[in-house]
């Protein structure tokens, strides 16, 4: 494990694979004519695709949860109106065309689609173990579609390219169909799931994108266009088959760091520090948490709304590892948290690391590991889609074993020394749901995805294929008359603007959303 990361390092500070917009080409100095000939250049070039979703200053995490909780009903953005504007824009649906959280998320994705385009393109002609030459592409295609799965749910029809191009090819792209880069999708993912399982990769490649990924990005692809059949089959598969995941017993061990890369854990990104000199950790924490604590001091950015308070029962133990708030105190600090600069008196509990945690450590290089996917979210896509196939007394297996999880669930957060509030756990706490009325338990579960999931940069995404967001929004502003959610407009805000810059680098041959 020690070595994945530390090549990772040595790539971000020595591989001469640079690209930051969609023009750029994904080589600078290397080129295929003096790369990508060996069975360990194409290794380095998979780990170059791996970077980038977790280059420093410019995490995709961070973009993840901006997007995909403060755009929402869930999370405001936080902090004062001015610090991290761009995010306020989205909050408010207030979104301009330049927009550098919107800018920031098309770069990233871009420069991952690129790097994987090389290592498909490659991996094949290279020498060396043809099966592990195919693993890599296969992996390559796995990353390649969540780029394109996060492009596509939140931009509409984006430009598909799905070779090695020279920035002035790239520029005559046009924006594809959303139909066809579902397509590219489906074809990368269908590929991908020949992967190998979780639990047959060594410790070194321990968070390698695995068969397991390969299908729940599959499934939630098929859940986002309303195929419930098809993600029906493929969350069987998973489920049911191939058995590679199991809930952890307890729901507040996800976010411990002994549970690291669990059998919860569907996709993980790994940023443990080894060498405190090496900049291997994340800097995403240090934006969530209180400003106005000594060891955590953050920006206090991804704030848990009053809304999202509210959806919890007051004896669901789940809310302990949700929301941090005044009067918790961390094992090991000596101050409680102080939220008083919170607009709800809630911080982020998921992206809290206790400062014992951080010590000796800069705060931009934390040694946590992000929790993108979690199996309880592929029991929970399961539980619906057969819901929405008719299979009602099913489905309720598969959302119980998440309820029965969480009210198993320790009350008192055992990484506390004090508490605020500990929710009473009794023999009534989260009943197994009963209901097999479809439309009542489309419902609860679409209630209980929103609050096992909470803060985990889902909620948008569930929003958009549940065909309510803006129903939701405009429901928030009126409900608690704030500015969030007013302006939503059901012919705008199902989309983000493609960027500005990148329609006028093109001279035009990318055309914007409409309402722009």
């Amino acid at each position: 494990m020690k070595k994945i990361f530390l090549s990772i390092v040595t790539l971000a500070f020595g591989f001469s694979f640079i690209s930051c917009d969609l023009d750029e080409p994904s080589y600078g100095k290397t080129t295929s004519n003096n790369f990508y000939k060996k069975q360990s250049d194409i290794a380095e070039a998979l780990t170059g695709a791996y970077l980038q979703l977790r280059t420093t200053w410019n995490e995709y995490a961070l973009n993840f949860y901006f997007v995909g909780d403060c755009s929402t009903d869930d999370a405001l953005k936080g902090s004062s109106d001015g610090d991290r504007a761009e995010v306020m824009e989205l909050q408010n649906f207030m979104v301009y065309t330049t927009n550098g959280e919107v800018g920031r998320r098309w770069e990233i994705l871009y420069r991952l689609i690129n790097r994987c385009n090389d290592v498909i393109a490659h991996a094949m002609d290279a020498q060396g173990d043809k099966d592990i030459l195919t693993r890599y592409m296969n992996e390559a295609k796995a990353l390649r579609a969540f780029g394109y799965y996060s492009l596509v749910t939140t931009f509409g029809g984006v430009p598909l390219i799905t070779s090695p191009m020279q920035p002035e090819e790239i520029l005559r792209v046009p924006r594809a169909s959303a139909d066809d880069v579902y397509k590219q999708i489906v074809s990368d993912l269908n590929d991908a799931a020949a992967l190998p399982a979780k639990d047959k990769y060594s410790t070194e490649e321990q968070y390698h994108l695995t068969r397991g990924f390969a299908k729940t990005m599959l499934a939630k692809t098929y859940m986002f266009r309303g195929d419930f059949q098809n993600a029906e089959k493929v969350l069987r598969d998973i489920v049911e088959t191939d058995h590679d995941y199991a809930l952890l017993p307890d729901y507040g061990m996800n976010w411990r760091k002994e549970y690291e890369n669990s059998s919860e854990s569907v996709f993980e990104l790994p940023n443990k520090v080894y060498d405190k000199s090496i900049a291997t950790g994340t800097n995403v924490p240090h934006f969530f948490t209180s400003r106005d604590v000594p060891g955590y001091q953050g920006y206090g950015f991804h704030v848990p709304t009053t809304d999202l308070f509210n959806a919890f029962d007051k004896d669901d133990p789940r809310q302990t590892y949700v929301f941090t708030r005044t009067g918790d105190r961390y094992v090991g600090d000596k101050q409680a948290q102080d939220n008083h600069q919170s607009a709800t008196g809630f911080h982020d509990y998921k992206m809290t690391v206790p400062s014992v945690d951080k010590a000796g450590f800069d705060v931009w290089m934390i040694s946590y590991n992000i929790r993108l996917i979690r199996y309880a979210d592929v029991l929970l896509l399961y539980a619906e889609a057969l819901n929405e196939n008719g299979k009602a007394p099913e489905a309720l297996k598969y959302l119980n074993q998440v309820r029965q999880r969480a009210r198993n669930t320790n009350p008192m957060d055992p990484r506390k020394d004090q508490q605020a509030y500990v929710p009473v756990v009794t023999a009534r706490t989260l009943p197994d749901i009963t209901v097999t009325n479809k439309d009542e338990l489309r419902e609860i579960i679409w209630h209980e995805r929103r609050v096992e999931l909470a803060m985990e940069g889902w909620r948008r995404d569930d929003l958009m294929r549940q065909r309510r967001f803006g129903e939701v929004m405009k429901a928030y502003a009126a409900k608690y008359n704030v500015q969030k959610g007013r302006n939503f407009n059901d012919k705008r805000d199902y989309l983000l603007p493609i960027p500005q810059g990148e329609i006028d680098k093109s001279n035009n041959v990318l055309t914007q959303n409409p309402e722009y």
